[in-house]
């Protein structure tokens, strides 16, 4: 699992479709990559305070490990 941050330079907020730009703040979403390096999961929040489906997002996870 890797938890990156986009704070300083919004540069994946902005390509991803994340970035909230009136506020600069970034919707909560959650991207898993596979092995391959490809997406396979993508989730995007919603309400701005919503918490994702961890369960969900876990079984996904596992998924695209393989």
């Amino acid at each position: 699992v890797k938890v990156v941050s986009d704070v300083l330079d919004a540069e994946f907020g902005t390509k991803y479709g994340v970035l909230i730009k009136e506020r600069r703040y970034f919707r909560r979403s959650v991207f898993i990559v596979g092995r391959n390096g490809k997406l396979t999961y993508v989730n995007y929040l919603p309400v701005l305070g919503e918490e994702p489906n961890y369960d969900e997002v876990i079984a996904e996870a596992k998924k695209a490990l393989g």
